[in-house]
């Protein structure tokens, strides 16, 4: 074998050796209690809960989500610290012979099983490939478990081998499973990066660390509130659209809005949700639906322009949703247009 590879095999190995022992002495610190611990032999010790982990700089996904990962670990710390003079205070106490109440942790802004301030594990119950690029998860939860307002979005964490955690923002829809009940599924698109890698590896029966409801700066009412609304997703942007057609549908306010909604993928496969888009169509009179692949038709500027000329842009409002350069590209066509009101999910 060659040195250079042989060395870095060996490099990889003690990096996932030393990531699972930083997971197994959290793992005990977690599960041992916390605060004023009273022992056999009659001494009282003061036991505090370990600090949060400090997210790496790059674990922020820029997508200006409210709370940011950065913004969440700020408020942890400082929990933290309460907590930790809270304890030390009691510890006074309980050597001084005084009654002591140990604080428990504050679940107030738990919604089912998600929480916006840290991240729990969520176990998968099935995983289907709709194309050779993307992976559809089935979550072992119920539409009870993911209360989620219109235009909220979760966050998903994954530990690369090396200990780098990564986080990305995704949309779930609540859909039913095989087994009849409505469960969120997680619509992935693979790409050729370190998240994507390990979210590839994933088997039904794993777990994936998820925080949420996360906010987003969309404003729905806003969007459909003028004549036409204009929605645009790139891969797997379609499930925020898709939440953001929901809206409309159930609110008699914007049922008979115009919305013209374009969903670009890469092939047939990989226009995921197209089914439950025309089936909105058939009770939405004025929802047009056009579809790209990528192998075939390109969304461009002039086909956008084509299928929306018969429409008075003037006022319109348009949503987009997709990876970076694609949201960029299409807000530039939309102003071209006319269509100066864009909002990015």
């Amino acid at each position: 074998m060659n040195p250079a590879v042989e060395k870095l095999l060996q490099d990889i190995a003690q990096a996932k050796l030393r990531a699972e022992e930083r997971r197994r002495q959290k793992e005990q610190q977690d599960n041992q209690p916390h605060g004023i611990i009273y022992k056999d032999d009659g001494t009282i010790e003061l036991r505090l809960p370990p600090p949060p982990s400090k997210p790496d700089p790059d674990e922020c996904c820029h997508s200006g989500c409210t709370p940011c990962i950065l913004d969440t670990y700020k408020e942890q710390l400082e929990e933290y610290e309460h907590t930790v003079a809270d304890f030390q205070k009691q510890y006074q106490r309980a050597i001084a012979g005084k009654s002591v109440n140990v604080p428990t942790r504050n679940d107030r802004l738990s919604c089912g099983i998600l929480n916006p301030l840290e991240f729990r594990k969520v176990r998968i119950m099935h995983i289907d490939q709709p194309c050779m690029h993307s992976r559809l998860l089935v979550l072992e939860a119920t539409a009870l478990d993911f209360i989620l307002a219109q235009g909220e979005h979760i966050h998903i964490r994954a530990t690369l081998a090396d200990g780098k955690r990564i986080t990305r923002p995704f949309t779930p829809v609540m859909l039913e499973a095989e087994d009849g009940i409505v469960r969120p599924h997680l619509f992935i698109r693979l790409y050729n990066n370190e998240l994507s890698a390990s979210l590839k590896q994933l088997q039904a029966g794993d777990s994936v660390m998820l925080r949420g409801p996360i906010r987003t700066h969309v404003n729905l009412t806003q969007a459909f509130s003028n004549g036409l609304c204009v929605l645009v997703a790139g891969g797997s942007g379609i499930a925020p659209i898709f939440q953001a057609l929901q809206f409309a549908h159930v609110n008699t306010s914007y049922k008979n809005k115009r919305i013209v909604t374009f969903h670009c993928a890469r092939n047939e496969e990989s226009l995921w949700l197209s089914h439950l888009i025309k089936r909105l169509q058939a009770d939405m009179p004025q929802l047009v639906y056009h579809t790209f692949k990528s192998h075939i038709n390109h969304l461009s500027e002039n086909l956008l322009h084509q299928a929306l000329a018969n429409y008075n842009c003037e006022n319109a409002q348009a949503i987009i949703c997709g990876p970076g350069s694609f949201n960029e590209d299409v807000s530039c066509w939309l102003g071209n247009i006319g269509i100066r009101h864009v909002q990015l999910l």
